[in-house]
């Protein structure tokens, strides 16, 4: 069910009530409701609303989806995306609402560059994250952050996955986490080194789980699972403390530290004399990637980890069969 903290942040209007039957459909059968999607259709339930009408005609459409210049292509490709879904729901309870034409649907080319961190960076940034300063409200921040970014490096989990955790999810004693039905419904176990697991040995037996079912991370404001726009700005600040930045200038994106993982893995298993062609299926599986191709967005290859790769892999062009051109 959509939480009273959802509920309250969506304007009052006509189409107050169907966005949350909307949100309610859409786990209900099992989809992932982010909370930037939650956000993206605060703001379709606004502008909705400005209308005054229970109904979505093909004039209010192209309003809605008129280009602007402070919208980037990709977020306008987004609200097509909960406008079209959104649309289709209205129709299944009987309401008037014309159908979102294919041609506002533009494939969009993703530019994101992830920072690959260096083993020093990630040290500062972790030790961030150690000396948090304790906040006028609560402290429960400085016990759980260390403990989130130290899972996120040495797993390589989604920053989803890891808010998502319950503390029945943590098996201690054999040093494995389960991630349950995640990206595309995928769940797996993932096995953690020593260090992490005392550290979460440690943080486990310093709380006090009414149930094991309850998220392993509880914000002390909400009572639920932290959010990811928690968790995002307070990588942001760590990331400013640590003085981390990529090259642009910019602090790193938190999805950065699994392409770190990825990319480092991927090194250390070539380094001790593994096949490519063996190393990316392992960790494809590891880190819960249904195909290689997901994978290979994931490998980040410096110059000199490129070289070596071709010096590794040169044994196979003697498998390769020569083609003679000249006649």
């Amino acid at each position: 069910m959509t939480s009273n903290k959802d509920f309250l942040k969506f304007d009052n209007g006509v189409f107050k009530p169907y966005f949350v039957k909307y949100i309610d459909f859409k786990r209900g059968k099992g989809d992932k409701v982010s909370a930037s999607t939650i956000q993206r259709l605060r703001v379709l339930n606004r502008d909705l609303n400005a209308y005054g009408v229970l109904k979505l005609d093909a004039v209010m459409i192209e309003q809605l989806l008129a280009p602007e210049n402070s919208v980037s292509e990709s977020s306008r490709q987004s609200r097509v995306s909960d406008l079209r879904q959104f649309s289709e729901f209205l129709n299944i309870l009987g309401i008037k609402s014309d159908p979102v034409s294919s041609s506002y649907m533009r494939t969009v080319h993703c530019k994101f560059r992830p920072h690959i961190f260096t083993e020093n960076e990630l040290k500062r940034i972790v030790y961030s994250a150690d000396h948090l300063s304790y906040g006028c409200r609560s402290h429960e921040h400085v016990r759980v952050y260390p403990v989130i970014i130290r899972i996120l490096i040495g797993t390589g989990m989604r920053i989803g996955e890891v808010l998502q955790l319950k503390a029945s999810d943590v098996d201690i004693d054999n040093g494995v986490i389960q991630a349950v039905n995640c990206k595309g419904n995928v769940s797996r176990y993932i096995p953690m080194a020593d260090s992490l697991a005392e550290v979460l040995r440690y943080y486990i037996s310093s709380r006090c789980f009414e149930s094991l079912d309850l998220p392993l991370f509880i914000s002390p404001y909400t009572q639920q699972a932290y959010s990811y726009d928690a968790m995002r700005y307070m990588f942001k600040k760590l990331c400013i403390d640590a003085d981390v930045y990529t090259f642009a200038g910019k602090t790193p994106n938190i999805h950065s530290i699994r392409h770190t993982f990825c990319t480092r893995s991927l090194e250390k298993m070539l380094s001790s004399g593994m096949s490519l062609y063996v190393a990316v299926p392992i960790l494809a599986a590891y880190v819960g990637h249904v195909n290689l191709r997901d994978t290979e967005k994931y490998i980040h290859f410096t110059e000199q980890d490129y070289q070596q790769f071709i010096q590794s892999e040169s044994s196979l062009r003697g498998l390769i069969p020569e083609v003679d051109y000249d006649k």
